[in-house]
């Protein structure tokens, strides 16, 4: 019979500090594309969903941004 799990143990990462990892990769993507322009003027999210597109900026992504992006944006999906 198996022993009991450590707590560092995560089932999708393997170890708490690769989720620890993932987690701040998010945040640091997320700040990048959003940060300075969008982070003093939070809004209920079905207001946005409803309203009107907004301003269009310009940003720079990298491989491994779009690769997080999609990896949040697929986590969002799923906890909908």
């Amino acid at each position: 019979m198996p022993g009991p799990v450590s707590d560092s143990f995560d089932p999708e990462f393997s170890t708490a500090a690769n989720a620890q990892d993932v987690r701040e990769m998010i945040g640091h993507v997320r700040d990048r594309v959003v940060g300075r322009r969008l982070a003093p003027h939070l809004k209920d999210i079905v207001d946005v969903v409803h309203g009107q597109p907004g301003d269009t900026f310009k940003i720079v992504l990298t491989e491994r941004d779009l690769r997080i992006i999609r990896f949040a944006m697929n986590r969002a999906l799923a906890s909908i």
